[in-house]
């Protein structure tokens, strides 16, 4: 049985890892917080690290090769993405990986969702999976540089 972390604050009590997770604390409430047990101050630090890293826009590597590019793809994506929540955009990025003329060139695939969960459930799902004799590399990308149209990711 695994038994349930709690915090305790000053002024409220005590938090389960749940409440915490929820992020409905105020600065106050935080800066007169105790950690007590491993796994409560493993979730806090869990919860910090990831804090930076809510994103909307997901990119999707070695999905497929340069030869594989064609007018469907953004919308096969679109709709593939769609199963995981409401798509807002779908670019197709061709990076040549050097100035020669015969260099590689890498393709990837930005998918922007309407919410930071829908694209999180997108990554979970995909990344790993086979398509096309490929293992897919999803992962979240940092919102602000896909704004910025900075797709070097």
């Amino acid at each position: 049985r695994v038994r349930e972390a709690v915090v305790s604050t000053q002024s409220t009590g005590k938090k389960t890892i749940e409440q915490l997770q929820k992020g409905d604390n105020s600065i106050s409430q935080e800066e007169e917080m105790s950690i007590t047990g491993s796994n409560a101050r493993f979730m806090i630090m869990q919860k910090l690290a990831m804090k930076d890293k809510e994103s909307s826009v997901m990119i999707l590597k070695n999905m497929v090769s340069f030869e594989d590019v064609d007018d469907e793809l953004e919308n096969e994506v679109r709709e593939e993405c769609s199963k995981y929540g409401s798509v807002k955009k779908v670019v197709v990025y061709q990076e040549a990986q050097s100035d020669a003329e015969d260099a590689e060139v890498v393709v990837k695939l930005f998918v922007q969702f309407h919410k930071t969960s829908e694209c999180e459930v997108a990554v979970k799902r995909l990344h790993g999976r086979w398509f096309g004799g490929r293992a897919i590399d999803a992962s979240l990308y940092d919102e602000q540089k896909f704004l910025r149209d900075d797709l070097s990711g």
